[in-house]
């Protein structure tokens, strides 16, 4: 299993105080502006491409700022979060973890069309034929989902998908990219953004640990 950082009873850096993202400058509809520069010469980036379906409608409002993940106390920013850490850590532990964990994101990514959920695509390439798509409330028992539940939303949805994807074959022409045997594991996974591509749709950006 590779290594990751552990950001516990780490201080918060003075550059992860402010809740700004150089990732929400700009955010075209159907082309996230991903970052060029890998934080890691292991990590690459999962070539994921909105559904035709998608990008042939008519938006009916501007996509909703993306929301962006990162680990207090991490040695740069735009490194993510290991998936496999969201999905066996509990909450309170999470809000060590994660910056602006507590943040209630749920109010802002519906509130262009008044929407209660959201739904996330994973279209992995050599897997579009799977056509995976997760709901997402946006408002729980206690209020507006949080950055930190967001998050573990994604990552149970990516592990979903990873046991279900293996059952599937993938397009020769995405091997490299298969999830089966000697493929791309969960573990590997590294959330790092949730952009919403149009109304209430939205794609993760996710890495790649190759080590």
């Amino acid at each position: 299993m590779p290594n990751f950082f552990n950001p516990l009873h780490q201080p918060v850096p003075p550059t992860f105080q402010s809740q700004h993202s150089a990732l929400s400058d700009a955010c075209p509809t159907l082309s996230p502006p991903f970052q060029t520069n890998l934080p890691h010469p292991s990590f690459v980036r999962l070539p994921q491409s909105p559904p035709q379906k998608i990008t042939a409608a008519q938006p009916r409002a501007l996509p909703a700022a993306p929301i962006s993940f990162e680990l207090i106390g991490a040695p740069s920013r735009g490194t993510g979060v290991p998936m496999r850490e969201l999905v066996v850590r509990s909450g309170c532990v999470l809000e060590r973890m994660l910056v602006g964990a507590a943040e209630h994101v749920g109010a802002t990514m519906g509130k262009a069309l008044r929407v209660v959920r959201i739904r996330l695509v994973i279209p992995w390439p050599g897997y579009e034929h799977v056509e995976w798509i997760s709901s997402i409330e946006l408002f729980t028992s206690t209020g507006p989902l949080t950055r930190g539940q967001l998050a573990v939303d994604i990552a149970n949805a990516y592990h979903s998908f990873i046991m279900k994807s293996s059952t599937y074959p993938p397009s020769p022409l995405a091997y490299d990219w298969r999830t089966s045997t000697g493929g791309i594991s969960f573990d590997k996974l590294i959330l790092l953004a949730c952009w919403n591509l149009q109304d209430d749709v939205w794609m993760a950006e996710v890495f790649v640990d190759c080590r």
